[in-house]
Parts: structure tokens; C-alpha cells; sequence
């Protein structure tokens, strides 16, 4: 088990990660916290009671960006399956071995997350819930809803700073 806390602009959170839930997903997200990947990065997607996605980052460092961009394999469900309830961390992923950096953090209960093979709980907050409640929502990405765009954010942080000045983020991760 690994403790990670981040400072946030809404406040502290601590997340507690379970390398037997998802191996690959622990290892890989472990490792993204511990150098300082998340650091300064925003909470780009906030749905309001589903989940809040983060995980692009401002880093100059390109060893750790290429790192980063590096797809992991998927990790089996366990059996009973973990559920997804209000605080569940995981990989957002696109297909079948497609996780990278980017995790979301579900707000509730929810039946529609871990059904992907790509999304295989690794954690959980623990404490500061209330200030992951607070993230700012622009809704949910185009064409659901009015919030960034993910693709324009590898272009920097100006791009959130200047067209959704209220999205909150990450100050450091320990």
C-alpha cells in the first residue's frame, strides 16, 4: 500500500494505493506521483456525480513525458470485482491496453465504471473527499458538454489558465 498526498487548489487530498488491485496500474501511477508528473496539472474533465479526470501534464522533462505516453497492460479484474464507489480511483483508457498517465476519480457509486478492461481500480481517497467535491466544473468534455478540449492542453497550461480560468488543479503530490 502506498499513501500519496497532493496539495489542491480546494485543499489536501490522500489517496491510498493498492499494488494488488492493479499491478500494472499501481506501478505505472505510483511512479507518475512520485516524480512529480501530476504536479501543477489540472483536473481538466469534472462531471458533477460521475467522475473527475486528470493526468496531463506542464512537465519540461521529456524522458518523463515519453515515460508517461508509454501504454501499460491491462490488469485482470479481480474476483469478486472491486467495486466503484465514491472516491474510486482508475486508468481512463481508450481499448484494450491503451493506459497511459490519465486517471479519474469517481465521484459515486457507479455500475458503468470497471466494465473496460482498462479500468481496473488501483486506489482510493481517503481523506479530503470534500475537496475533490469542490473541483470546479466547466461539464463535461466536447460534444457532451463546454469543458476543454483534451488535445489542446498538451499545447501548455495557457490554454486552460486563458479559456477556463476557474479549473482547479494540482499543487504537489508527496
Amino acid at each position: 500500500i502506498s499513501i500519496i498526498k497532493c496539495g489542491t487548489t480546494t485543499g489536501d487530498i490522500v489517496m491510498e494505493m493498492h499494488r494488488e488491485w492493479s499491478p500494472n496500474g499501481y506501478d505505472r501511477a505510483v511512479e507518475l506521483f512520485e516524480r512529480h508528473f501530476y504536479d501543477g496539472s489540472h483536473f481538466f474533465r469534472v462531471v458533477p456525480k460521475f467522475l473527475v479526470q486528470f493526468g496531463i501534464t506542464y512537465s519540461t522533462d521529456e524522458e518523463l513525458k515519453r515515460f508517461a505516453r508509454t501504454q501499460i497492460p491491462d490488469d485482470p479484474q479481480l474476483s469478486p470485482k472491486i467495486p466503484f464507489e465514491k472516491g474510486t480511483m482508475s486508468f481512463a483508457g481508450s481499448g484494450d491496453d491503451s493506459r497511459t498517465s490519465q486517471l479519474f476519480i469517481s465521484y459515486s457509486d457507479s455500475n458503468g465504471l470497471g466494465n473496460s478492461k482498462w479500468e481496473t481500480p488501483f486506489g482510493k481517497v481517503i481523506e479530503g473527499f470534500e475537496n475533490v467535491e469542490k473541483f470546479y466544473s466547466y461539464g463535461d468534455m466536447p460534444p457532451w458538454g463546454k469543458g476543454p478540449v483534451q488535445g489542446k492542453i498538451y499545447s501548455g497550461r495557457s490554454y486552460i489558465e486563458d479559456n477556463f480560468p476557474l479549473t482547479d488543479k494540482f499543487h504537489t503530490c508527496n
